[in-house]
């Protein structure tokens, strides 16, 4: 090579350019357990507020939600059958990782009671033809 000085100082240049622009956004991490047997608890749903940013836990128990925007939120973690539970003043900062744990309670679910009524169709649209049915009321009456 005839010129390893501008080679080398190429190098350089791409090395330096690389690194000296630092991350814009933070993350927040952690580990949702359940507060009585503490077991990690599975596809536990982690949301911040006011952002579409969220996650699930995984296997064990842990999440990571990555480019969280630095600012201070509101993050709510929430399962079916256990208490949800709210971290407000949350700040995430720059190249940083937050930590929030949180320990689940298990409550009821109360559902409302659904109550279905069966209606024959006065119209069948999947009979072509005329189609007369007898039930044992008539067939007791003949």
């Amino acid at each position: 090579m005839k010129h390893p000085t501008i080679f080398c100082l190429l190098i350089c240049i791409f090395i330096i350019t690389g690194t000296a622009y630092p991350g814009t956004t933070g993350k927040i991490a952690g580990k949702i357990i359940d507060a009585a047997t503490r077991e990690p608890l599975i596809s536990v749903s982690i949301m911040i507020n006011g952002t579409s940013l969220g996650a699930a836990s995984d296997l064990d128990g842990n999440y990571i939600i990555l480019n969280v925007p630095p600012g201070v939120y509101s993050v709510v973690v929430s399962i079916i059958g256990y208490k949800q539970v709210q971290f407000d003043n949350v700040r995430v900062n720059i190249d940083l990782t937050t930590t929030l744990d949180a320990e689940l309670q298990e409550s009821a679910v109360e559902l409302e009671t659904v109550f279905v009524t069966a209606e024959k169709p006065l119209v069948q649209k999947d009979i072509t033809s005329s189609l007369t049915s007898i039930g044992s009321k008539e067939i007791e009456l003949l």
